[in-house]
């Protein structure tokens, strides 16, 4: 059990079922979890650029309670939000771990390593990633 391990999960809206999953998987080994709003309707959020706004600094918080952000990235695709929290959470100095290499290059240094959603939970634990 990690029980005093805290995990902020990032990732698109368009893969809310694949962070749910990881998620899920986090809390059963013991992680508390911080993740996108996922009871949001993304569609709502994307119509309202002050809601988007607001969304994305709410993280903020979450953020810096978390020892690790790790930003779920499949195909490498990584979104205006997840890059504004990615940022503030590697200004902030956190640990942070992609699920892939993000497309956008700019944001490659800022990964300190590159960890599958299937492997992260076991790597946490047998503390290869912290």
């Amino acid at each position: 059990m990690m029980k005093d391990m805290t995990v902020f999960v990032a990732t698109s809206k368009r893969f809310y079922g694949e962070a749910i999953k990881l998620v899920d998987r986090l809390r059963d080994f013991g992680v508390k979890v911080h993740h996108p709003y996922f009871h949001l309707d993304p569609a709502e959020i994307d119509a309202d650029p002050k809601l988007k706004s607001q969304v994305t600094i709410q993280h903020f918080p979450d953020i810096d309670e978390s020892e690790i952000f790790y930003a779920l990235l499949p195909d490498g695709y990584i979104g205006c939000s997840v890059t504004i929290e990615l940022t503030y959470a590697f200004a902030k100095g956190k640990r942070i771990i992609a699920s892939e290499a993000p497309a956008e290059f700019a944001v490659r240094p800022m990964i300190s390593a590159i960890c599958s959603p299937e492997e992260f939970p076991a790597c946490l634990k047998t503390n290869n990633l912290i």
